[in-house]
């Protein structure tokens, strides 16, 4: 059984018109499409990086232990960071907003000015530290 889309999901749920059904839409959900979490999504990614750990954590310029408690899933990191590992790993755009959902941030925004620099600097490949030095150029907060 193919897993059903988001917008599936979203069609389901707008049909829904009882609490008795919602309750068996949400069951049939935790039973089908098991939430992950961003440290099991980070964690997939990086075991498809090929990078280790701590090749991620210096990339992403994070302090060591912290950055292996976000790996292990007992730190929650902010959206600052979540971008930082994912340019350390040189994510698509896609896969960067798939991982601030997850981590529960807000995605980027291409009409937010800082926003779209980072989107330009994921798009080209972009070290953290070049990002960061971008950023600083164009008067905007620092990763």
């Amino acid at each position: 059984m193919n897993k059903p889309t988001t917008d599936e999901l979203f069609k389901q749920l707008k049909k829904t018109s009882t609490v008795d059904a919602l309750e068996k839409y949400t069951q049939e959900i935790m039973a089908n499409c098991p939430v992950q979490t961003f440290h099991q999504y980070l964690e997939n990614l990086l075991s498809a990086s090929g990078l280790t750990p701590a090749q991620l954590i210096k990339n992403a310029q994070i302090q060591r232990n912290y950055g292996y408690q976000i790996l292990n899933g007992t730190k929650k990191p902010g959206r600052n960071l979540v971008i930082a590992l994912c340019l350390a790993l040189s994510l698509p755009l896609e896969d960067v907003q798939r991982a601030l959902t997850l981590a529960g941030g807000s995605i980027l925004y291409p009409k937010n000015p800082r926003d779209s620099i980072l989107i330009f600097s994921i798009n080209k490949k972009m070290t953290v530290n070049d990002t960061n030095l971008l950023l600083h150029n164009k008067g905007e907060e620092t990763l």
